[in-house]
């Protein structure tokens, strides 16, 4: 596969359609990434045991494109998971369903994503945190045994009581003291929680392998009003070497945003 021709390797988070290798829209948003240079995939799953993750490793492969990230978001909402519910039948079920998914990925090279499976706002949140670490420390043997990294997710108050920010996603991470566990940070969800952006990635950087760009109106980056030129600035000037993967909801149609975001993208992450 190419080398990427941007200063980080670049994603783009979508879903994995049930026909993936007919399907001609998603075969056309392939070679559009292609043309527009990017590295990987994030790829939400309907139902993972549905699928070949050699098969898919490989389809990816005949557009130059890597399976970056398992983005279980999609996964978790239709099988209502939630690592930190409060009812323990759904909790143990979860940890199940997360290590079936682990076992799934079939390289190191494929992390996981863990965002909207930690589970939802909740009234009590010390015990929905309680209940999450006891999940993770359950999780993360099977992760560390298959050399599959496992990304926390800090996503935003009005998503979760667990992880909003960056800190508090570390903290919870160092707490099963899992060799294969990190934090994923995203612009978005940073712009509401995040005092100090920059100086949270910098402090944290050992724990951040890749970064979710998308813009303060859940758009694509440069579809909204977030400065990613200064942030990208100060991002290189931290020394981060990881990935970043483009996620938000679509405004016009994908090839559209696609093309709209490289446009303003591209420029800012020339080496």
């Amino acid at each position: 596969m190419s080398a990427t021709r941007f200063r980080y390797p670049l994603s783009l988070q979508t879903v994995l359609p049930d026909d993936y290798r007919e399907n001609r829209e998603f075969r056309a948003l392939l070679a559009l990434l292609r043309e527009l240079g990017f590295w990987g995939i994030e790829l939400n799953l309907s139902e993972p045991k549905n699928f070949h993750f050699d098969a898919v490793v490989e389809f990816l492969g005949s557009f130059d494109l890597r399976f970056s990230m398992f983005a279980t978001g999609l996964t978790a909402r239709r099988m209502g998971l939630s690592l930190s519910h409060p009812d323990e039948e759904v909790r143990r079920r979860s940890v199940a369903a997360c290590r079936n998914m682990i076992e799934w990925i079939g390289s190191p090279d494929t992390g996981m994503i863990i965002g909207l499976l930690k589970g939802g706002p909740a009234a009590d949140g010390m015990a929905a945190r309680r209940q999450f670490t006891r999940s993770l420390a359950e999780i993360m043997p099977a992760a560390d045994e298959r050399n599959v990294l496992v990304l926390v997710e800090a996503t935003n108050h009005q998503e979760t009581v667990v992880a909003n920010t960056v800190d508090q996603a570390v903290e919870l991470i160092a707490t099963c003291g899992a060799r294969q566990a990190r934090v994923l940070p995203d612009t978005y969800h940073m712009v509401i929680e995040e005092a100090d952006m920059i100086g949270t990635l910098s402090r944290n950087a050992a724990h951040i392998p890749s970064l979710h760009l998308s813009d303060e109106n859940r758009l694509f980056p440069g579809l909204g009003k977030f400065d990613f030129s200064a942030f990208l600035t100060a991002l290189q000037a931290t020394g981060y070497s990881g990935r970043v993967a483009i996620e938000g909801n679509v405004r016009q149609d994908l090839a559209t945003d696609l093309r709209a975001t490289m446009a303003y993208l591209a420029p800012l992450l020339a080496p």
